[in-house]
């Protein structure tokens, strides 16, 4: 190296960076991942969000009471869907029950389970509320796409490190 090459100063190697990936390249991802998953859930569902979350309770009791009986995997769940008459045994869920927990109105839940109804996602009689029959569609299409879309943004996290970084954020906390 020369005198002139050594009065240069390298601030790549002066500066001292965090070891640690950027956050921000990870909190960009969990952005878009949020933004395409709400718009999949309006345009391809055609329901508000408010909507989804109701369908979503009455799914998740479901499966919830599945795995009390062991647990599936996404095959034995894609026949259970499609068996619906099987789904219309388990003890269902009502209005009160459902509006206490996403803490809605019960009259929205209401009118928003009738609209559900109608779109046979839901199946909503006298003696409670449970997955309609088309719920196979949404979960063939929705929700396969959305496992995917999840296997993507876990793959780009761990790719520029912000999965490691997640993992061990309550180590540093």
């Amino acid at each position: 190296m020369n005198t002139q090459e050594k009065k240069i100063i390298d601030f790549k190697t002066i500066i001292k960076k965090d070891s640690s990936p950027p956050f921000s390249d990870g909190l960009y991802t969990w952005i878009m991942f949020l933004m395409n998953f709400y718009s999949r859930v309006r345009n391809t569902l055609k329901i508000d969000f408010d909507s989804f979350m109701i369908m979503q309770l009455v799914v998740s009791d479901y499966v919830y009471k599945t795995n009390k009986k062991g647990v599936k995997n996404i095959n034995e769940l894609k026949t259970m869907f499609k068996n619906h008459t099987e789904l219309l045994k388990e003890k269902k869920l009502n209005i009160a029950s459902i509006a206490d927990v996403l803490n809605l109105p019960r009259e929205t839940v209401r009118r928003k389970i009738m609209n559900l109804d109608k779109k046979k996602l839901l199946d909503y009689s006298k003696s409670g509320i449970s997955i309609g029959s088309e719920y196979k569609t949404v979960f063939n299409e929705f929700v396969l796409d959305t496992v995917s879309n999840i296997s993507q943004l876990v793959k780009k996290w761990e790719s520029n490190g912000s999965l490691k970084e997640l993992l061990e954020l309550n180590k540093k906390l």
